[in-house]
């Protein structure tokens, strides 16, 4: 039901006497880009339902950022993870991959001019375990040799 209004919303179109310019007032825009420059987008990679609630007080006790950080559902699917300060964002960002109920959290950085339809996850870190190997050969040297056989390698900031 939900899908066939959304079909049919997206099948609309325009008389040419309804096809007006809308005028909207970038009054405070500057300092929604502001706090937007200071966002994530995100969203779990699955198509199953998973509890929201959950996952956004996992995610802020795991952060331990509390209500220093806004989470906002915008659709499909899609997060906005909100904060106050870049050195928390960072934070996020360099310490991932996340994980709520073992899926993956697909993370970007916030762009001018985004938008739910536009939003693409092209590339994700994830962590690898790879079980029974030789003891000779459980090394640091070996692991990055498998990391990258698989992909692009990506090396964990130090802090």
């Amino acid at each position: 039901m939900e899908s066939d209004v959304l079909e049919c919303i997206q099948n609309m179109k325009l008389t040419t006497e309804e096809d007006e310019v809308m005028s909207i007032r970038s009054v405070r825009r500057e300092k929604f880009l502001e706090e937007f420059s200071l966002s994530l987008i995100g969203r779990f990679l699955t198509s199953k339902q998973i509890n929201l609630r959950a996952a956004k007080n996992l995610l802020r006790n795991m952060w331990k950022l509390g209500d220093d950080m806004k989470i906002i559902e915008v659709g499909e699917g899609l997060l906005v993870f909100k904060f106050l300060m870049e050195s928390q964002l960072q934070w996020v960002w360099n310490n991932g991959p996340w994980c709520f109920d073992n899926l993956l959290l697909a993370l970007q950085r916030w762009e001018k001019g985004m938008s739910v339809k536009s939003v693409t996850f092209l590339k994700q870190p994830f962590w690898i375990q790879v079980w029974g190997l030789p003891f000779d050969l459980i090394n640091e040297e070996v692991g990055s040799d498998i990391g990258r056989s698989i992909g692009e390698l990506v090396e964990r900031p130090t802090q």
